[in-house]
């Protein structure tokens, strides 16, 4: 039967806060939320809280629901049982966010389990008899959940989010306590007061999402490049830089809660603006479709190019159109397995009827060594449609810089072929870097392109064994290549390539005076290590050497810390024992703001900060790295 209403899908609990959840088929919602929900708490000897924001390995514990109490599981770990009955007449304080709050001592066995886990002193706090809080500005009783009692997300705004991210994520990665079906995606920014079951629940205000959302629930580990929280910052951000997901929400009477139970909206609000620094890109359709691959050619001696057409029972439909520089997200089935991966077009959507991938051999891939050595002709591929912020319609100057290395070049190819074909009147520049003149990718095709369009100069520049009869530049990207590019300061420049040769192009571009707004950038592959980056990266100056200890000097806290050039300023203060502001820790809210005032760091993420607060000096301590003593002020 057709279910047409929305219906409470998945209710779900987190013992201890950060720890694993429990899903339940029902439960009973009190005045401060679902039983057993994040009753317990861990913090360091001096009460501060921890979570999995700092310390992500907390997410891997599980807990079991026991009469007595519950049951904990950890990696490399005994078996735990934590009695309710065991826990000592102690209370100490604990510093959740800005509340200091009374939790009962558990016993000395389970503080011996957990430090022993997290390898270092802790405790693990209940919210006991004495134990009270309340969300703020409200007399409502909350435990040591952030802020809420509850959150609540649609399962189509997770199948929304899922279209634009090139692996598709669960709802455990957004930690919600109700997940509800059958509405639209961010039906829920809508809602002011709801009923499920026989509860009835007010929505209080969105959810702001932090760095603990990019870490793998079932590994721990963070995504290297941040997602979903990159992708969330493109269409869920707000003017303050919180960005939203989900929503909180306060139970407004106590009673009985099941999966199935319809959902009754009875009031609404005016949902949230969402502001973005790029254009804005029509979310793409998600359904799935097959490709038959038509042609192979290689490039050079580890490159090739795949070509696409639609499957043959598949043409009464035609291929989802997309903008020059989007990707394709695809699955193939490798040894038995489906294996996701995603690729840059290297075509152009002014070519219909066929998409083209151009794929590198990397040492170790399993996708690309499989496309280069097990794929034919003939074989079939099941994608979805294009998609991606890094594209053609973020140029808004009448000049543009392509910037790129190694296979970063499919996003410039494609973006190179639409303008030529558009016949769009820009001042082009293609400048990329390879390691010789063996390496270098589509170069005819890349002179083709030049000459058709009319206004393109190229530049190329080797960084090993370029020959003696080589014309252009050779070395590492550099100061004084940007620099020979006419009118550089009045160019979008559009780049892509392994992240050192992104991170020098940004820190000469903007060194010379190319503002922040003109920069756009696309990463692929994986991150490589500090060891490997020294040997392998383009350098912004090869004169600059960054040492790896360094002095952090933070001066209103009165404390001196010998560092280092590999972490952010937050961590290694939180490490030396300094207690620091801050929320999401991934760049965007502005809590840990502090003043730099000598030295210099280099800059993840500015999102949190105001443009005049960027002229005053103003950092964002999780997202900056020292590169130099520096000494760090209260703001």
């Amino acid at each position: 039967m057709n279910v047409s209403y929305t219906q409470l899908q998945q209710i779900s609990i987190y013992p201890i806060k950060s720890s694993a959840g429990i899903d339940l088929s029902s439960s009973w919602v009190d005045d401060i939320g679902l039983p057993f929900d994040r009753r317990f708490v861990i913090c360091d000897p001096n009460g501060n809280f921890i979570t999995a924001r700092t310390m992500p390995k907390i997410c891997l514990i599980q807990a079991t629901l026991t009469p007595q109490g519950l049951m904990l599981t950890a990696p490399d770990m005994p078996l735990l049982k934590i009695e309710y009955s065991q826990c000592l007449d102690e209370y100490q304080h604990v510093t959740v966010w800005k509340d200091t709050v009374l939790g009962q001592r558990c016993a000395e066995n389970v503080d011996a389990w957990i430090s022993q886990y997290l390898g270092q002193p802790s405790y693990l706090l209940y919210f006991g008899e004495q134990s009270t809080r309340h969300v703020a500005n409200t007399n409502h009783p909350v435990a040591f959940a952030d802020g809420y009692p509850l959150l609540l997300i649609s399962q189509g705004s997770l199948d929304d989010l899922n279209s634009k991210l090139a692996q598709p994520i669960t709802m455990k990665q957004f930690r919600p306590n109700v997940v509800v079906s059958g509405c639209e995606p961010f039906a829920e920014d809508s809602w002011r007061h709801i009923r499920i079951g026989e509860v009835e629940f007010e929505l209080t205000k969105p959810c702001s999402r932090c760095i603990f959302t990019t870490v793998d629930p079932e590994s721990a580990d963070k995504h290297l490049h941040q997602e979903p929280l990159a992708t969330l910052k493109q269409y869920r951000q707000v003017e303050k830089g919180d960005v939203m997901f989900g929503q909180n929400m306060i139970p407004l009477n106590k009673g009985q809660i099941r999966q199935g139970d319809q959902v009754t909206v009875l009031d609404t609000q005016t949902p949230p603006v969402f502001v973005t620094n790029r254009k804005k890109v029509s979310t793409a359709k998600a359904e799935q479709f097959t490709l038959v691959c038509q042609h192979i050619f290689d490039e050079t001696h580890d490159v090739k190019t795949f070509v696409f057409e639609l499957k043959a029972d598949e043409k009464s439909n035609k291929l989802p159109t997309y903008i020059a520089g989007q990707h394709l997200a695809f699955k193939l089935r490798i040894e038995g397995k489906k294996v996701n991966a995603i690729y840059t077009l290297s075509s152009s959507p002014t070519r219909p009827n066929s998409y083209t991938i151009t794929v590198k051999r990397v040492e170790g891939g399993k996708v690309s060594n499989f496309l280069h050595d097990k794929f034919s002709v003939g074989d079939e591929i099941v994608a979805k449609a294009p998609n991606g912020q890094f594209h053609l319609d973020n140029i808004a100057q009448d000049k543009v810089l392509l910037l790129s290395a190694g296979s970063g070049i499919t996003p410039m190819l494609s973006m190179l072929k639409a303008m030529a074909d558009n016949h769009i009147e820009k001042d082009i520049v293609f400048f990329h870097s390879a390691r010789s003149e063996q390496d270098l990718i589509a170069a005819d095709e890349v002179a083709a392109l030049a000459r058709q369009h009319g206004n393109c100069r190229i530049s190329y520049t080797l960084t090993q064994n370029a020959k003696p009869q080589w014309q252009d530049y050779q070395g590492h990207l550099s100061v004084e290549m940007l620099r020979n590019i006419p009118f550089i300061r009045e160019r979008d420049v559009m780049v892509c390539g392994p992240e050192g040769f992104r991170e020098a192009a940004k820190s000469i571009l903007l060194d010379i005076g190319l503002p922040e707004s003109q920069f756009h950038q696309e990463s692929f592959g994986k991150r490589i290590k500090s060891s490997a980056a020294d040997a392998n990266t383009e350098k912004a100056n090869a004169e600059k050497v960054i040492p790896e200890k360094v002095g952090i000097l933070f001066d209103s806290w009165d404390k001196h810390v010998e560092g280092n050039s590999k972490e952010t300023i937050l961590d290694q203060g939180e490490m030396a024992g300094l207690i620091l502001p801050y929320s999401c820790r991934g760049g965007m809210c502005g809590a840990c703001k502090v003043k730099l005032e000598s030295g210099d760091v280099r800059q993840l993420a500015t999102d949190g900060l105001m443009p005049s607060e960027k002229k005053q000096g103003y950092i964002l301590a999780c997202s900056c790295i020292p590169q130099s003593d520096v000494v760090i002020s209260k703001p």
